[in-house]
């Protein structure tokens, strides 16, 4: 049995800032210990109300995203105790 846990409006909210930085939905999913169907679920009511662009990366070359990915992923692994901090609401800013 699992149990559920409900997104805060914080962690959702980080899900759009990350986003916006160009993070992808896997890698979002992958730090914040979510299914990637959750995330894309808050991202995709993002991009129909207009708060988010589309993304489409697809069209990057392989070798490009593959590097992209390795740096995004180390950045997150130093950043994301300040995201869980933020998310918790012990600070007024996110980093």
């Amino acid at each position: 049995m699992r149990i559920r846990v409900p997104i805060s409006n914080r962690e959702a909210a980080s899900y759009i800032k990350l986003r916006r930085l160009g993070y992808s939905i896997s890698i979002i999913a992958k730090f914040f210990g979510r299914s990637t169907s959750a995330i894309y679920r808050r991202i995709r009511k993002a991009v129909e109300y207009g708060i988010l662009d589309r993304r489409d990366l697809r069209k990057i070359p392989n070798r490009t995203r593959k590097i992209a990915r390795a740096r995004m992923e180390r950045t997150m692994l130093q950043m994301i105790e300040k995201w869980n901090s933020w998310i918790l609401g012990e600070g007024e800013e996110p980093p």
